[in-house]
């Protein structure tokens, strides 16, 4: 392997890691505006990409100011400021997907609702930019004589130079991977109480499905209906006389026989099933409270995020790895590999959000095409109603038809 890049390598590395970057900004504005201006995308289970949205957004930009900053200078201020974004918001994610595993586990184990997950957004928000802006202000203020400042040139942009290399390990990979190790176990705990409930959580993990728990679930309602037996008397007849000159006499006489006879046994009722048959499994029984369908697909959610985020650090902690383990050399493919992920978490995670809002985007689509967009939830009760209105109207002709039967057969006799 090279000791560095060379002048070609760089420039299609820069373009790569620009042009990405640019469609990344584009998705995390379309995150962002869309959370904030339009309330079908403004759903709980969105929350959390939009708050890590910001971080996503923050690494786009020293994405694309890339070689400007090393080349201005390790002590200009831009590479300064560039050094200062990258040791900011490049272990956001981690710390994110970190809090989004625990509440995971409080949905999974401590039956949290997004009420109660909500409540403790404020104190996510602190501790990931928190943690990672305590670090990114100190090292501002550290220059020695032997190694200089902190921030400096790292190949593509500014960021802790090689002189202070270890400080990328230890301030950064080691406590992104212990949130990661962290979270990996937690999901595997999850992972397996979905398995054992796959019946009740069926279409949970598949991306595709925006909402797993708006079919198939299964209601009992018991219903007792009680009867009386009661003999059949004329004497609670009433007959009226009616004035015949009410009709007009075109109609055509008709009659209608009655027959009363013996009311059927009583057929015995078949006994209820257990309430334990009933509902599939306790936790479609919880999914059936909208707090708490919402709460299981916050999880996925997460689950998604969790995924983009190892696709983009997997290829960046092998990269550090080999740069640990041969100092004095440059892996083009790693680093090119490294340069096109972290360039493409905005796309990633925009990809996450637009698959658990897909109705809130063909809505969106349908919207700015100019076409009116009725939801199919929206439609069927509108069929509903009118299927209810018919009923109602064939129930009232059906009342008047059985009126003029009666009138007919009373003025008959």
């Amino acid at each position: 392997m090279a000791s560095k890049l060379t002048p070609e390598q760089h420039l299609v590395m820069v373009l790569t890691e620009r042009l990405i970057s640019g469609v990344s900004i584009i998705g995390i504005l379309f995150i962002i505006l869309t959370y904030m201006f339009s309330s079908s995308f403004s759903k709980p289970i969105n929350r959390l990409v939009f708050y890590a949205s910001w971080g996503n957004l923050g690494l786009c930009i020293v994405a694309m100011i890339s070689l400007n900053g090393p080349d201005a200078g390790d002590n200009s201020p831009l590479c300064q400021f560039q050094g200062f974004m990258a040791q900011l918001f490049l272990g956001v994610d981690a710390y994110w997907a970190f809090c989004m595993a625990v509440n995971i586990y409080l949905v999974f184990f401590r039956s949290y609702n997004t009420k109660q997950l909500r409540g403790l957004d404020h104190k996510y928000f602190v501790a990931c930019y928190g943690f990672a802006l305590v670090p990114s202000i100190i090292y501002l203020f550290i220059n020695t004589r032997d190694r200089g400042k902190i921030y400096g040139g790292a190949i593509l942009w500014c960021w802790v130079s090689r002189e202070w290399s270890f400080l990328r390990i230890a301030v950064l990979y080691v406590f992104m991977w212990v949130a990661v190790l962290i979270a990996i176990v937690i999901y595997i705990m999850a992972g397996r109480d979905v398995w054992r409930k796959r019946d009740a959580l069926k279409g949970f993990l598949n991306p595709f499905n925006e909402d797993p728990f708006a079919k198939n679930v299964t209601m009992t309602t018991s219903v007792t209906v009680t009867s009386e037996s009661r003999k059949p008397s004329l004497s609670n007849l009433e007959v009226r006389e009616f004035d015949e000159s009410h009709f007009d006499g075109n109609y055509n006489a008709y009659s209608v026989n009655i027959e009363i006879g013996q009311q059927r046994p009583e057929q015995p009722r078949r006994p209820s099933r257990p309430a334990v048959f009933r509902i599939p499994t306790v936790t479609r029984a919880a999914a059936l409270s909208e707090e708490n369908a919402d709460a299981f697909l916050y999880a996925r959610v997460a689950f998604l995020f969790f995924i983009a985020l190892l696709i983009t650090w997997v290829p960046s902690s092998v990269n550090r790895a080999y740069a640990l383990a041969h100092p004095e050399t440059i892996n083009y493919p790693l680093n090119f590999t490294s340069a096109v992920v972290f360039a493409s978490q905005g796309v990633l995670n925009c990809a996450v959000y637009m698959a658990t809002s897909q109705s809130a985007c063909r809505k969106l689509w349908a919207k700015m095409l100019r076409r009116d967009y009725i939801p199919p939830t929206a439609r069927k009760e509108s069929f509903t109603t009118y299927a209810m209105g018919r009923d109602s109207e064939r129930q009232g002709r059906q009342r008047l038809d059985s009126d003029a039967t009666s009138f007919t057969e009373l003025t008959a006799r």
